[in-house]
């Protein structure tokens, strides 16, 4: 920071549950940082860990407090009101920030330009990843094919390339798919996910928008290294799980959306990618193309992902009381005859 600049205080919010190995890497990554560490706060809260998540936290100099009937949202809510930071970033327990100089990148446009109410970051590869992390990390926001083919492409947000960030200005139904947000905790407190009792990471970014606060920063040379699944089955594993357990449960209280189910063409694009999906060499192609100009192996995987990706969720809504609704109410928009008794879409 520049001398005669007083020097901002930063919380971190990290949500724990039985992950202490890659918790201490995660926090070590925090305390390594060249900011200011007495200007570096750190709120755990924890869903009732078996293992020594708690201790790890603590021995990084961690609030720590638990919540063991909390599902997420409540937890990511309990520990904001927890902070007493001028900015807040919330991570999961299995992301590291990358560098030492952190910090400094992602605060740098919220102090040149106070219009701006947060600034993210993109996840990048490490050879250390499990292979199908490694393959998701080559998109700046993890997403895999399925949910990168549902979400705007960040592009469509810029307005204005800046000295080591591009000014983004988001708009409802184009909001690219980046949930890590480092925001600033006066602007956040004027807009309704203060008062929530539940916190969902792109549902800020939406109530945000709606309360005018429509600009934010992207800072690709801040960057994160997420550990987001240990294998392919791994990652299939949370896709379901997520979907049971987060996406339908929450559909009809989050705002943001994947897909509006009451649009015909949209329903017509995902029929078009479920057959591209299951045809195989059209992803191969694809990934054929990003193996050479990546050099890594792990985009030939690009079928095999796809494949399984995008029938495991179809499989998950076939399964699932909620998702066949949803089911039904897209075939009658596929025939002309929509209703609009479930919220129009399934959320992220």
């Amino acid at each position: 920071m520049s001398k005669g600049i007083k020097v901002p205080k930063i919380s971190i919010i990290v949500l724990t549950l039985n992950e202490a190995g890659y918790l201490k890497k995660c926090l070590a990554s925090v305390r390594s940082q060249s900011y200011p560490q007495e200007k570096v706060e750190i709120v755990v809260v924890d869903n009732g860990s078996k293992d020594k998540s708690v201790n790890v936290a603590k021995s990084y100099d961690a609030r720590v407090f638990i919540n063991k009937k909390g599902d997420v949202y409540r937890n990511w809510a309990i520990a904001l009101h927890k902070i007493t930071g001028d900015f807040v970033y919330m991570i999961d327990q299995d992301i590291e920030l990358r560098g030492k100089d952190f910090f400094q990148k992602m605060l740098k446009p919220l102090i040149c330009d106070r219009r701006i109410i947060a600034s993210f970051t993109r996840k990048y590869v490490r050879k250390d990843q499990a292979w199908v992390t490694r393959f998701l990390s080559y998109h700046p926001a993890q997403c895999d094919p399925l949910y990168e083919f549902l979400t705007p492409p960040l592009k469509k947000s810029f307005i204005r390339e800046m000295d080591d960030y591009t000014l983004c200005k988001f708009k409802l139904g184009l909001v690219p798919p980046f949930g890590r947000m480092f925001y600033r905790v006066k602007y956040l407190k004027k807009t309704p996910n203060w008062k929530l009792n539940k916190v969902f990471d792109h549902d800020l970014i939406i109530k945000s928008i709606k309360s005018g606060y429509n600009l934010f920063a992207y800072v690709p040379i801040a960057g994160l290294y997420h550990y987001h699944a240990r294998s392919l089955k791994h990652l299939l594993f949370k896709r379901a799980r997520n979907l049971r357990m987060h996406y339908l449960p929450e559909n009809e209280t989050t705002e943001y959306r994947w897909l509006d189910i009451n649009d015909r063409k949209k329903i017509i694009r995902l029929l078009a990618w479920i057959i591209y999906a299951n045809l195989f060499f059209p992803a191969f192609f694809r990934g054929l193309i990003k193996f050479f100009k990546y050099k890594d192996w792990v985009l030939l995987m690009e079928p095999v992902v796809t494949i399984a990706t995008t029938d495991v969720i179809l499989w998950g809504f076939i399964k699932n009381k909620m998702g066949r609704s949803i089911l039904k109410q897209s075939l009658k928009t596929l025939v002309g005859k929509p209703e609009r008794a479930i919220n129009g879409a399934f959320g992220q």
